[in-house]
């Protein structure tokens, strides 16, 4: 006989569809992840939250959403954080604000608590690359 295993969760995935200005789609980037993560609808449950971001437009993000980023990583109730289509670029920086890690090493000066939930995060060419992550065949 066989076990079976159940999770429940919640899956979020959060995109840019059109933008006039990088400015304008990282904001909305930034304040669909707040509404989001601090909303009752996740703060209030047992389920487990994975966080699909797709970065595919951006070649450059800046500090305040590094910072959330870093809050997000933080909260237990999200057990994936997902940054999907990273360019070059952007991952650059990720890494220099030690939200990514470069090649499995934690960076010295993150915060302990932000080095402690660095697994949660990961980085994936594709929205679609990263859905198929949840499932594994």
């Amino acid at each position: 006989m066989s076990g079976i295993s159940v999770s429940e969760g919640r899956v979020c995935i959060i995109k840019v569809n059109e933008m006039t200005s990088v400015k304008e789609g990282l904001d909305h980037i930034k304040n669909s992840l707040i509404d989001f993560t601090t909303s009752t609808k996740v703060q209030d449950s047992t389920l487990d939250t994975y966080i699909f971001l797709d970065l595919s437009p951006f070649n450059i993000i800046n500090s305040s959403l590094i910072g959330i980023l870093g809050s997000i990583i933080m909260d237990p109730k999200i057990q994936l954080l997902a940054l999907c289509g990273v360019q070059p670029s952007v991952a650059d920086i990720l890494k220099r604000f030690g939200v990514v890690s470069e090649e499995g090493k934690k960076r010295t000066y993150s915060s302990k608590k932000i080095k402690e939930n660095l697994s949660k995060v990961f980085t994936f060419n594709s929205i679609e690359e990263g859905l198929a992550c949840l499932n594994p065949a």
